[in-house]
């Protein structure tokens, strides 16, 4: 069978990066690609974040997708697996003699100086999403695609820095758990869900 296969660019939520799709029938598709992250974002100030402490949100540097679509004139729909190249971490430091509360417990700079929260849920997750080409014959397409990456079952990984006779008490590692636990509850369901938002475009090769 003589495939179609389409190479394209992408730019959106799962980073700016290149795509391969592979015709295997007038209506379904293989497709993969990778997107590239890797920034820092800056939260300082941010969702009521006190004085005297900075925060830091560190994205994945790539992520690489491959799944199948189905099309019905200009609409797709879509399924696969999304690997991520690492976790996400958001991590606070704390300046000169901030006070900190960890779990009900409180402690002072320089006894922690940061605390790094990392979104542990595998290197993997399936995906879904919607989206809309363009055109359907060989040729520059415009691709829009709207879906989510679900995380099955995420979890909180809670690390500090400071002075070790205070990071290595019974009493910090219990304060830490329950802030770990905290932040988890505070988070909900928003943590199960990576929004897929993607605009590309795509030319069809023989």
């Amino acid at each position: 069978m003589q495939q179609d296969v389409s190479i394209g660019a992408r730019l959106g939520t799962l980073g700016i990066g290149a795509e391969v799709n592979v015709s295997l029938h007038e209506h379904v598709a293989m497709r993969g690609g990778i997107g590239f992250l890797g920034f820092d974002v800056d939260l300082t100030g941010m969702f009521g974040l006190a004085a005297n402490r900075t925060a830091e949100l560190s994205l994945p540097t790539a992520l690489y997708t491959i799944g199948a679509e189905a099309s019905s004139g200009p609409f797709r729909a879509g399924a696969g697996l999304l690997i991520r190249s690492s976790d996400p971490t958001h991590e606070i430091t704390y300046g000169s003699g901030a006070t900190i509360d960890i779990g009900g417990g409180f402690y002072q700079e320089p006894e922690v100086r940061t605390v790094t929260t990392t979104l542990v849920s595998g290197s993997t997750a399936p995906y879904v999403l919607i989206g809309i080409t363009s055109r359907r014959e060989r040729g520059l397409e415009v691709l829009v695609d709207l879906g989510s990456v679900l995380h099955i079952n995420p979890q909180f990984d809670m690390a500090a820095t400071g002075d070790p006779a205070v990071l290595n008490s019974s009493r910090f590692h219990t304060d830490l758990n329950v802030e770990r636990r905290l932040a988890e509850e505070d988070a909900g369901s928003f943590v199960r869900f990576w929004p897929i938002l993607s605009l590309g475009v795509r030319y069809g090769l023989r």
